[in-house]
């Protein structure tokens, strides 16, 4: 099968749409097959960047189901109920720009709030955390030692032995 000039040329464009800008007067039948294949920053880019001309005709359908991709079929048909009760129309692109600044601003308030209540958090531990503090207890002259009965009387062992050695140092220094 014999491919087409016209429909190599489309299919080229299809693969190539990060580059496409400015259509100017590209033919509307070529846009009608070549457009629905952009995702919402590409077609943003080609609508931003073609000076003289209002694609809207073409693009409306294609951000209409941008829109319905992002945020849901049950909000494009809320967002058809308004228009049609309203008895207004809007241009999907603009509803699509606007829907994503609501939602990003949704999305900063939340970050913002989270912020808040980890430092909160954060706070709330360094309060309740112990703080370990260096005393000493004060040194005495005079050690208290106690044997097993837990008393500390003339009956005690370690008393005793610290007497025993204290009367063999003096013998040993009257020497």
């Amino acid at each position: 099968m014999v491919v087409s000039l016209l429909e190599l040329c489309v299919r080229s464009a299809i693969d190539n749409l990060q580059y496409i800008s400015d259509v100017g007067e590209t033919d509307i039948q070529l846009l009608k097959r070549i457009l629905p294949h952009c995702n919402a920053e590409q077609l943003n880019h080609i609508e931003s960047s073609t000076k003289g001309r209002d694609l809207s005709p073409i693009t409306d359908d294609l951000w209409r189901k941008c829109y319905g991709r992002k945020f849901g079929n049950d909000a494009v048909e809320m967002v058809k109920e308004r228009m049609s009760d309203r008895k207004c129309k809007f241009k999907w692109r603009q509803l699509y720009q606007a829907k994503c600044r609501e939602q990003d601003e949704i999305q900063r308030k939340g970050v913002s709030r989270l912020r808040e209540l980890y430092k909160e958090q954060n706070s709330q531990k360094e309060r309740k955390q112990i703080v370990p503090i260096d005393l000493k207890p004060p040194e005495s002259k005079r050690i208290k030692r106690t044997g097993p009965g837990g008393s500390s009387g003339p009956s005690s062992k370690a008393p005793a032995k610290g007497r025993l050695m204290q009367k063999a140092r003096m013998e040993f220094a009257k020497r």
